[in-house]
C-alpha cells in the first residue's frame, strides 16, 4: 500500500519512527580481486573487520540494547565461522550479500549460476547457525529488473534492502500486483563508505585527499535523523566494520545512538522485525 509523505507510519509501541542499522560484514572478500597482483596490505584491512571492528560493535550495540542485521559474504562467514555465532548469539540478524561480495553476479551471470551462489552461501548459514538467512542486501554492482521477484519466488527471501527510491518500507510488484516481498530502502547518505572509505591501490576517492569529518558526518546524520523522526520514516544505515569500527568513529556512532536513544520512542529493529511489521499492518 503506497503511503502518502504526510501520513503517519504506525510503528510498534507508538514509537515516532524506525532504525535500521545494517552491517556489512565483507571481510577480505572486496580486497583481493586480482590473485596474480595479491596486496597484503589491501587484504589487511579487509581482516580488520572481522578480526577486530565486529567485536568493538557487537560490544556497543549490547550496552545500548539494539539489535542489528549483518550482511555477510558466505566465504566470509566460512572463513569466520565463530564471528558468525557470535552476532546470532547476541540476538542480531544474519542477512545474505553474495558469497564472495560478487561485484557482477546479477549482470554478467545467469540467472541459474546466482541461484546456486545463493544457495550455497544459505547452506553456509545453516551449517553454522542452523537456519537461512530471509533478508538480502544487493553488492555494490546493479541487477536485472527480475531479480527480486527471483530472490522472493524461487530463494525464499521476505525482504530486501537493495533500493534507493524511498525512505520507507514497501510492498514489490511483481507482474503488475503488490507481492509479499518487503523492500526497506537505504540511502547512500546514510553509507559510511562515501565518507571514510581510502585506499592507494587502486585509488579510492580517485585523487585522493578525502576522509571527511566525523563532526560533519555526525551532524549530517542527526539531521537527517531528525528529518526522519518527524516523518515517522524508517532510517536505513549501511555500515562496514572497517570503516565505522575503528575507534574513533565507533566513539560518533556511540554518540548519534545516544543522540536517537534520548528520544525514547524510536523502534531500533532488524530487517526481518521491519519487514514482518510492514507485511502485517500495510
Amino acid at each position: 500500500m503506497t503511503q502518502s509523505r504526510k501520513e503517519h507510519i504506525r510503528w510498534p509501541n507508538d514509537a515516532k519512527c524506525a532504525v535500521l542499522l545494517t552491517i556489512h560484514v565483507d571481510g577480505e572478500s572486496l580486497y583481493n580481486r586480482d590473485p596474480n597482483h595479491p596486496s597484503p596490505r589491501r587484504v589487511s584491512y579487509g581482516k580488520y573487520g572481522p578480526a577486530r571492528a565486529v567485536d568493538r560493535l557487537l560490544e556497543l550495540t549490547e550496552r545500548k540494547g539494539i539489535r542489528c542485521s549483518y550482511f555477510i559474504p558466505g566465504q566470509i562467514a566460512e572463513r569466520y565461522p565463530e564471528m558468525v555465532r557470535k552476532i546470532d548469539m547476541q540476538g542480531h540478524e544474519i542477512g545474505f550479500h553474495g558469497f564472495d561480495h560478487e561485484e557482477h553476479m546479477y549482470t554478467d551471470r545467469s540467472r541459474e549460476e546466482w541461484v546456486q551462489v545463493i544457495q550455497r552461501a544459505q547452506e553456509t548459514f545453516q551449517r553454522l547457525i542452523g537456519k537461512r538467512a530471509v533478508g538480502y542486501v544487493a553488492t555494490s554492482s546493479d541487477f536485472q529488473m527480475d531479480a527480486p521477484q527471483i530472490w522472493h519466488e524461487q530463494c525464499g527471501f521476505q525482504y530486501s534492502s537493495s533500493m534507493r527510491g524511498d525512505d520507507r518500507p514497501y510492498r514489490m510488484v511483481f507482474d503488475g500486483r503488490e507481492s509479499n516481498f518487503i523492500e526497506i530502502p537505504a540511502r547512500w547518505e546514510l553509507d559510511d563508505y562515501p565518507f571514510f572509505v581510502y585506499s592507494f591501490d587502486p585509488p579510492q576517492p580517485k585523487g585522493q585527499s578525502r576522509i571527511a569529518s566525523y563532526k560533519g558526518v555526525l551532524s549530517n546524520w542527526k539531521h537527517e535523523f531528525d528529518g526522519y523522526y518527524g516523518e515517522g520514516g524508517c532510517m536505513t544505515f549501511m555500515l562496514h566494520p572497517q570503516i565505522i569500527g575503528i575507534p574513533g568513529r565507533t566513539y560518533m556512532l556511540e554518540e548519534l545512538l545516544d543522540y536517537m536513544l534520548d528520544k525514547g520512542d524510536v523502534w531500533f529493529a532488524t530487517g526481518r522485525e521491519i519487514a514482518d511489521w510492514w507485511l502485517t499492518n500495510y
